[in-house]
């Protein structure tokens, strides 16, 4: 069963603390995904307000479920980068991480096409830099009790390198780390026939799942593999959060409430 709702602020366009907060409460889901630049300008501003913004956050007993959009307006590449500028991507993370314990965050989401982008570098070479690069933080990630959840991106939203979630699966294992796992979000059925059967057996191997609709959409009207999988997802025991993956320009309320409402009357 399904218990926990959260939804990710890139929904709510630049919102205050105080009306996300209202919404929360009027709609009785958990809390949200933080996507920072939602909310602040820069990294900079964030930090520096990091403070502040954990009171407000305590205030308004908003619940953060996860941290995303880590590489929002960063221009990092790890397979193109120089030592240096790895050094500044491995300083970015570790950033993050102590802003996630922090705010009492245990899940960081890390996807972004652009983050890794391998451009004409094999896969197998792309795959070694990789599992190098993640396998570094096993110890802090461990240390701090903060989960890396590794994201799946399907091939028609630019994605270059891990497309698939057996593909995702292979290099978890390589890594080998229990803070090290996936975050699995629907939009891979979009585009492929679904099969509730490669999120089954992987299970163990993710730890948050994100629903989203084709182009990121509200939802209004759920797709018929959104349903499928969500009817299937009710009946196991070892995932029982999901998070609303929506990005909406405009933020009507209505569309939000909407969306909200009929993923709650669908879970019921």
């Amino acid at each position: 069963m399904i218990k926990r709702i959260y939804i990710s602020t890139l929904a709510f366009n630049k919102w205050n603390l105080i009306n996300i907060s209202n919404t929360i409460k009027k709609h009785k889901i958990s809390g949200i995904d933080l996507a920072p630049l939602t909310l602040f300008k820069t990294w900079k501003n964030f930090e520096k307000n990091l403070i502040f913004f954990k009171k407000k956050i305590l205030l308004h007993k908003i619940k953060i479920n996860s941290i995303q959009g880590i590489f929002f307006k960063k221009k990092y590449n790890l397979f193109l980068s120089t030592p240096k500028k790895i050094s500044d991507i491995r300083a970015h993370l570790n950033k993050i991480i102590k802003i996630s314990k922090l705010l009492g965050i245990n899940k960081i989401i890390i996807g972004s096409s652009n983050f890794r982008d391998k451009k004409n570098l094999s896969r197998s070479k792309a795959d070694k830099k990789f599992i190098k690069f993640f396998s570094t933080f096993k110890k802090t990630l461990k240390k701090n009790k903060i989960f890396f959840c590794l994201e799946v991106i399907p091939e028609e939203y630019n994605e270059s390198y891990i497309f698939s979630l057996s593909h995702m699966v292979d290099i978890i294992n390589k890594i080998n780390s229990a803070n090290i796992k996936i975050n699995f979000d629907t939009s891979l059925f979009h585009f492929n026939k679904f099969d509730f059967n490669q999120f089954y057996k992987n299970k163990d191997k993710i730890k948050n799942i994100q629903i989203s609709q084709k182009n990121f959409k509200n939802f209004k009207r759920i797709s018929k593999n959104n349903k499928k999988f969500l009817k299937k997802l009710k009946k196991i025991k070892s995932h029982n959060s999901i998070s609303l993956e929506m990005i909406l320009k405009s933020s009507k309320q209505t569309e939000i409430d909407d969306s909200i409402m009929k993923i709650k009357e669908y879970l019921n």
